[in-house]
């Protein structure tokens, strides 16, 4: 999923494997589970992730409730109007949304090597 997007048919399969990911990551502490001075580069303003969290889950628990809400706005949106507007990861600056927000699926389909959000 981060250099594509999910298809409507992949949407529950998708949400199932979040929901593993985040229990898995609720049993690991996020402060022996990271080497947080390393990934950060000594510098906690790098991200936006808060690392003094009881654990990995709680860490990235923002990723997890935005997919299951993008998931859910996403089949919302095919009830409403059958229309399937697909998941996808997109930079979440203007700049990157605007550009990304319009790609073509066939660009996606053909993808190789680093992720848009990346490039």
């Amino acid at each position: 999923m981060y250099r594509r997007y999910l298809r409507r048919e992949e949407l529950d399969r998708a949400a199932a494997l979040m929901e593993q990911a985040r229990q898995i990551f609720a049993q690991h502490p996020a402060a022996s589970a990271v080497d947080w001075d390393t990934l950060l580069s000594g510098d906690p303003g790098r991200s936006w992730l808060n690392p003094n969290q009881p654990t990995l889950a709680d860490v990235f628990s923002k990723y997890f409730e935005n997919f299951g809400k993008a998931c859910g706005s996403a089949k919302s949106f095919v009830d409403a109007f059958n229309i399937y507007q697909p998941v996808r990861v997109v930079m979440s600056d203007l700049p990157g949304f605007a550009r990304d927000k319009n790609k073509p699926l066939a660009e996606y389909d053909a993808l190789e090597g680093k992720p848009f959000w990346l490039q």
